[in-house]
């Protein structure tokens, strides 16, 4: 039977994890809005693959002359978490609604029509020193949510 101790130090990490999850999102909105990273605090909360498929992806964007507008929302949680491996890691899943958010290219709204809405997102958090970070995540645009 799990100690309160290990039950408190896996509440924490979960909390931790998610606060990066959420962190990096918001982020990631701000980048996706102005085409780039610069100015945003998105380093704090991503790293490894994470930084580099959205820093490739803004790139691509900008080439493109593309921008974001609006905002997706997202249900994410922990479904999974290890305290007692170092790095601590953990799984998130999130539910992206991307309804709200749309690719505009001038002023034109050039978002696909036939482009799915809502889909998962699974991303693995871990730490490095202390803090929390995003380092992979994958979409699933064939699981809806």
């Amino acid at each position: 039977m799990p100690s309160a101790t290990q039950d408190a130090r896996k509440q924490a990490a979960r909390n931790a994890a998610l606060a990066a999850w959420h962190g990096m999102d918001a982020e990631m909105v701000k980048a996706y809005h102005q085409n780039r990273s610069s100015g945003t605090k998105l380093s704090m909360y991503a790293a490894d693959k994470a930084l580099a498929k959205i820093e490739s992806e803004l790139f691509q964007y900008r080439q493109a002359g593309v921008h974001f507008e609006g905002e997706p929302k997202s249900t994410a949680k922990v479904t999974a978490v290890d305290v007692e491996s170092t790095p601590h890691k953990a799984t998130v899943t999130e539910c992206l609604d991307t309804s709200g958010w749309k690719a505009v290219q001038g002023r034109k709204n050039v978002t696909s029509a036939n482009q799915v809405q809502r889909y998962t997102v699974t991303g693995s958090v871990r730490t490095i020193g202390r803090q929390w970070r995003v380092v992979d995540y994958d979409v699933d645009k064939e699981s809806t949510c």
